[in-house]
């Protein structure tokens, strides 16, 4: 096997008890926390993201998700002291040659508390399951070298292979956010704040992969939080926020900032119109990359888009990662589908 590939087969099984994610953790609420589900200022909220990364190689590592989650038991006059959230999030993962791949399914059932008017806290539980899979007969090894031309997969490579297999997993999660605003003449200023906490894996899985080995997939917690603050007197918004994760020995810190430009104002008596952003920035991931990205926020659609630059030594190695995700919400302020909320009133009839 030559040097590169024999590298990444390691850092393959090496990873392959450990979780993914995405730069654009905002459009991958769940993955993130399960106590975001139904966490958002409107009913219906589905996402999609997909994610290759190190491109440079030749099979690069690819992952996609879809996500759903919703409102239960929340009025739609917006007095609710408590409702429900529901989420739905699948994932599939597949790196390198030997195809390692991973497919999860997890239903998150979210307990919301209507704390004031401006704070929501909540708790939440999550129940999936997860298969696994692998082929090492797709690799070459150095005793199937010919000697001549190359390697030859006729040869017994004598490795033995890796079994598909499924194994239960749960999470858990705890969130707090506060959706304030100041009133202006024409429109409500942002000033949001939230944070949270989960836990995954508590359970600890053994992962048996039939060839005579496994191991338990370590539990893993996170961190998160972030702010949206509207820069007074400007059509500016910015948005930092973190996520920490730390599984076992593996720690990772995800910094990031964007800076939100408003291309259109929404109202704030009638709330028949969202607001729209253009947004540019960037996510550092502790000592190991730089993620440029933009976003277009049109009402009740969000696209973003970003790519990895590699800085650490791995990017002798392999560079790159392409990211596009795309969220569309039914949204408090959305025409015609959104749902009457607190001071929306009907117009006077004519």
């Amino acid at each position: 096997m030559n040097k590169i590939a024999y590298i990444f087969f390691f850092i393959t099984i090496n990873l392959f008890g450990q979780d993914v994610h995405f730069v654009q953790s905002s459009t991958t609420p769940q993955l993130i926390n399960p106590a975001t589900a139904g966490v958002f200022d409107g009913w219906e909220r589905v996402s999609i993201s997909h994610r290759q990364q190190w491109l440079s190689i030749g099979s690069p590592y690819v992952t996609s998700q879809l996500s759903a989650d919703l409102n239960l038991l929340k009025n739609e006059n917006g007095t609710s002291k408590g409702y429900l959230g529901v989420g739905i999030n699948f994932y599939s993962d597949v790196a390198g040659d030997a195809k390692f791949g991973t497919n999860k399914f997890s239903l998150a059932l979210n307990g919301i508390i209507q704390v004031t008017e401006e704070q929501t806290a909540s708790v939440a539980i999550e129940i999936g399951g997860a298969q696994r899979s692998g082929d090492v007969n797709k690799l070459e090894w150095g005793n199937q070298f010919n000697g001549q031309d190359g390697f030859d997969s006729q040869i017994a490579s004598n490795e033995a292979n890796i079994s598909s297999f499924i194994h239960p997993d749960f999470g858990l999660g705890v969130f707090y956010r506060f959706n304030g605003h100041k009133s202006t003449f024409l429109r409500e200023e942002i000033k949001n704040f939230y944070g949270g906490a989960s836990y995954f894996h508590f359970s600890q899985p053994v992962l048996n992969y039939g060839n005579g080995t496994s191991d338990s997939l370590h539990s893993k917690m996170v961190l998160h939080g972030g702010m949206q603050l509207d820069v007074p007197g400007s059509k500016i918004t910015v948005a930092p926020s973190f996520a920490y994760f730390q599984q076992h020995k593996f720690k990772e810190m995800l910094s990031t900032l964007l800076v939100k430009f408003r291309i259109h104002e929404g109202t704030r008596y009638t709330g028949l119109y969202s607001e729209s952003y253009f947004s540019i920035g960037a996510t550092y991931r502790s000592s190991d990359a730089i993620v440029p990205q933009i976003q277009l926020e049109l009402g009740n659609y969000i696209i973003g888009l970003s790519y990895e630059i590699t800085t650490s030594k791995l990017n002798n190695a392999a560079q790159g990662g392409f990211e596009v995700s795309f969220q569309w919400a039914n949204m408090n302020s959305a025409l015609f589908k959104g749902r009457r909320t607190k001071g929306w009133k009907k117009p006077a009839a004519m």
